[in-house]
C-alpha cells in the first residue's frame, strides 16, 4: 500500500494532530464500533476511512442511510479494527419540493434547488474527503441527486479508491382497498381524482400510505435509473442497485442490503491494499456500457444530463451523441413507467440487476471486459450467475430481445435545426424525447404556459384537450430547471397522457410519462424559439426523424424575436442565484464550471 493521505495528521503534529486523535478516541467508545469499554491505541496506523450519505430526516429515500452506515463503521471496526468517520451530507428530496411555488414569482420554485443539490451534495463530499485527508471512501446513495451527486463526487476522488453503495429501494404501500400503491399513484391522484376515477376518500388514503418506508422511488425513476448506471459503471456493489432497503415490515433493514454494506468495507479495503482506485476502474467501455443500460432499462431523462458530467469528472470523453447511438437498444425492463412492475419485483421475482446484466452480456450489447471495483472485469462478476428464463412475457419482469417491452429505447435525442421558410426548429442545440405513451409523432396546436401551477390547472380543468401540445417554458437551467412532475402526472391521471404532448426547457421526473420533449435549448430565458412561440401555432415532433419543430418560418420567428423582452426576475439567494451565473448548458451537464 501507497503512503497514506492521513499521514499528514502525525506529520504535522499541533492541533491538527490533536483533533484526530480526540476525535478517534471518541469515536471508537461508539455502541456501534468498541463500545465504552473500548481503548483507543494512538499508534493506530490503518487506512482513514469516510463513509458519507444523504442526511436529514424529512429525506424518507435516506431515512435509514445513517444506521447502515453504522452497521458499516461497526463491521469494519470489529472485523478488521479500521476506523471510519461517518458524515452526514445535506440532500434534497425531489419528491417533498414538487410544485413549491414562490409567491412573489410563480415561474420559481423550490424544485430549483433539486437540479443544483446534485453539485451541492458532491462539493460536500469532496470538502469533507479533503479537509480529513481520508484514505478511502464509501458513499451511500439514495434519493434522486445523491446518486447522480455520489456518482460525481466519486469522478472527482477518482484517484482515491471508493466505493459506491445503493440504500435500496422503497417496498410498495397498500391501499384501503388492498390495491399495491407506489409513487406513481400518489404523483397521478389529483387527475385520477378529476376524471372521477378515484373518490376523495380514496385520494386520500393514496396519499397517507403510498410510501410506508424508506427507501428510493420504486419505479425506474433517477434514483433507480442512476443506481443501475453507477453499477453498470463498475463504482458500486453491483448488486445493490435493486436490492430493497427495508424488509418487508417495512421497520428493519433487510439483511442482504446490511451484507452489501459489508461487501463495499471488503471491497474497499481490498482496493486500498492493491493501491486501486476508481481510475484504474473506469473507462470508454464503461460509459458505452451505461449508455447501452440508460436504454435497455427505460430510464430517466435525467441520465442524459448527469452522465455527461461524471464523464467529464474522471476525464473521457462522452456526451449527447455518444448515448443517442445506443438508441436502437429495446427497453427490456418491465418497470414502470415503461411497463407495470417496480424494482423491488426485479429483486423479488427475477433475482435483482445481476441476472439482467448476465443476460445483456449474452445478447452482446454490453462489454463483459469492462472492469469494476471487485477488483476483476464485469464478466468475472457475472461467471456465476444465471441468465433468466423466458415463459410469459407478459408477466415477465425481465423480457427478452424477441419479446421487450418496446422494440426500441423511448428516450430520443434531437440536436439539428430544420428551420426554413416554413418552419423553425424549437431546439437547434438539442432535446431530449420520452416517447412512453404509445406514439413516437405528434402533431397539435401549442397551449403556451410559462407557469407550471397554471398548465395543471388548465389540464385539470378540462381546458387543455386531446391533440394540443401544452409548452411550458422559462424552465430551464438558468431558473433551476424543475422537474415538472405535477403537470405530467396529472395528464396521466386523467388518462390524456398519450393524447396531449408536452414541450418544455425544463425537466420531468423519471417517473413522468407521455409523448414528452425536455432539456429544449437554447432555453426561454435565453431567447430561444420556444420563448417565442404562440398560443396556436402547430408543433410537430418526430422521435424516428429526430425532428421537433414549429410551423412558424424563420422571418416570422425573427419579427417575434425583436419583439421578445426577456423578463425580469429576482432569483432567491444561495444555490439558483450562484449556480444561475455560472451553469452550463444541459447537454453539457449543467456542470458549476466553465468547459476545461
Amino acid at each position: 500500500m501507497s503512503k497514506k493521505r492521513s499521514e499528514f495528521f502525525n506529520e504535522i503534529g499541533g492541533c491538527p494532530a490533536s483533533m484526530w486523535h480526540g476525535w478517534m478516541r471518541q469515536a471508537v467508545r461508539q455502541a456501534f464500533r468498541g463500545g465504552s469499554d473500548a481503548v483507543y491505541l494512538p499508534d493506530y496506523d490503518g487506512p482513514n476511512v469516510m463513509i458519507l450519505f444523504g442526511g436529514g430526516e424529512t429525506n424518507l429515500c435516506n431515512l435509514h442511510h445513517r444506521e447502515l452506515a453504522q452497521h458499516i463503521a461497526g463491521y469494519l471496526w470489529s472485523k478488521h479494527r479500521v476506523m471510519s468517520a461517518l458524515e452526514p451530507v445535506a440532500a434534497v428530496t425531489d419528491a417533498i419540493s414538487m410544485g413549491h411555488s414562490y409567491e412573489h414569482e410563480p415561474r420559481l420554485s423550490a424544485m430549483g434547488y433539486s437540479l443544483f443539490s446534485r453539485e451541492m451534495f458532491a462539493s460536500s463530499v469532496v470538502q469533507q474527503v479533503e479537509i480529513n485527508c481520508a484514505d478511502a471512501v464509501i458513499i451511500i446513495t439514495g434519493c434522486d441527486k445523491t446518486v447522480a451527486g455520489g456518482m460525481l463526487a466519486a469522478s472527482w476522488l477518482k484517484d482515491l479508491p471508493v466505493v459506491l453503495l445503493h440504500g435500496g429501494t422503497i417496498r410498495a404501500g397498500c391501499s384501503v382497498t388492498g390495491r399495491k400503491i407506489e409513487i406513481e399513484t400518489a404523483n397521478e391522484a389529483a387527475g385520477m381524482l378529476a376524471a372521477g376515477k378515484i373518490d376523495q376518500e380514496e385520494h386520500d388514503d393514496i396519499l397517507v400510505n403510498s410510501l410506508p418506508s424508506p427507501g428510493g422511488c420504486g419505479v425506474m425513476a433517477t434514483s433507480n435509473t442512476m443506481a443501475v448506471l453507477s453499477s453498470t459503471l463498475g463504482i458500486a456493489v453491483f448488486a445493490s442497485a435493486s436490492t430493497p432497503a427495508m424488509d418487508p415490515d417495512h421497520m428493519s433493514i433487510l439483511r442482504e442490503k446490511l451484507e452489501e454494506g459489508e461487501q463495499a468495507a471488503e471491497t474497499l479495503l481490498t482496493m486500498v491494499a492493491e493501491s486501486r482506485t476508481l481510475s484504474d476502474v473506469v473507462d470508454e467501455r464503461s460509459f458505452a456500457n451505461a449508455a447501452t443500460m440508460l436504454h435497455a432499462i427505460g430510464g430517466s431523462t435525467n441520465a442524459v444530463i448527469h452522465l455527461p458530467a461524471i464523464a467529464e469528472g474522471f476525464g473521457i470523453t462522452f456526451g449527447q451523441e455518444e448515448i443517442q447511438s445506443k438508441s436502437d437498444t429495446p427497453v427490456l425492463l418491465n418497470l414502470l413507467p415503461n411497463g407495470k412492475y417496480v424494482m423491488v419485483d426485479l429483486y423479488e421475482k427475477a433475482g435483482g440487476l445481476l441476472p439482467f446484466a448476465c443476460y445483456m452480456v449474452d445478447q452482446g450489447l454490453i462489454d463483459s471486459t469492462a472492469r469494476t471495483v471487485a477488483g476483476g472485469s464485469l464478466g468475472d462478476l457475472l461467471v456465476d450467475v444465471q441468465a433468466p428464463e423466458f415463459e410469459d412475457p407478459e408477466n415477465e419482469v425481465i423480457r427478452s430481445v424477441e419479446a421487450p417491452v418496446k422494440p426500441k429505447s423511448s428516450l430520443c435525442i434531437v440536436r439539428k435545426d430544420e428551420s426554413s421558410t416554413t418552419q423553425t426548429s424549437i431546439a437547434p442545440k438539442g432535446s431530449v424525447f420520452k416517447l412512453n405513451a404509445g406514439q413516437r409523432s405528434f402533431e397539435g396546436p401549442a397551449r403556451v404556459f410559462d407557469h407550471e401551477s397554471e398548465a395543471v390547472e388548465a389540464v385539470l380543468s378540462g381546458n387543455v384537450r386531446e391533440g394540443d401540445a401544452i409548452v411550458l417554458r422559462y424552465q430551464g437551467v438558468s431558473v433551476g430547471c424543475p422537474e415538472l412532475l405535477r403537470l405530467t402526472a396529472a395528464l396521466s391521471g386523467m388518462g390524456s397522457d398519450s393524447s396531449i404532448a408536452v414541450v418544455t426547457d425544463g425537466r420531468l421526473s423519471g417517473v413522468s410519462r407521455g409523448t414528452l420533449v425536455v432539456h429544449v435549448e437554447p432555453e426561454a430565458w435565453r431567447g430561444g424559439p420556444i420563448a417565442l412561440i404562440e398560443e396556436g401555432d402547430t408543433i410537430r415532433l418526430d422521435g424516428d426523424e429526430e425532428s421537433l419543430t414549429v410551423q412558424v418560418g424563420m422571418e416570422e420567428m425573427q419579427t417575434r424575436a425583436e419583439r421578445w423582452v426577456r423578463p425580469e426576475i429576482e432569483l432567491p439567494r444561495g444555490p439558483m442565484r450562484m449556480a444561475s451565473q455560472i451553469v452550463r448548458p444541459l447537454e453539457e451537464g449543467a456542470i458549476w464550471w466553465p468547459r476545461s
